[in-house]
């Protein structure tokens, strides 16, 4: 996952300029989305993998336990982010206005 730099300029409101959703960036839902479809083919891989193995296939058992890590690190990454992403919105919820 590429991460940038923040190089967007802040336009004054009593201007009446809008500042664009994308300066040639990546919005955040297709980020997301990219992040969630890499660790579902990481799903999916490491289930192939064990299916093989389980049918007696030629498959090293180091390659299907690798791939089995590789997945369960990406789903617990992800539902890290996903607790992180939950608490920031409680937290703004929160804010008086």
């Amino acid at each position: 996952m590429r991460i940038d730099a923040i190089s967007q300029s802040i336009q004054p409101v009593t201007t009446g300029a809008t500042v664009p959703a994308e300066q040639g960036g990546q919005s955040f839902g297709r980020t997301i989305k990219e992040a969630l479809s890499g660790v579902n083919k990481l799903q999916t891989d490491a289930d192939d993998v064990a299916t093989r193995f389980a049918q007696g296939d030629a498959v090293e058992i180091h390659q299907a336990m690798i791939a089995m890590q590789k997945a369960s690190t990406a789903l617990q990454f992800t539902i890290q982010v996903r607790n992180k992403i939950i608490e920031a919105y409680q937290e703004i919820m929160r804010m008086q206005v």
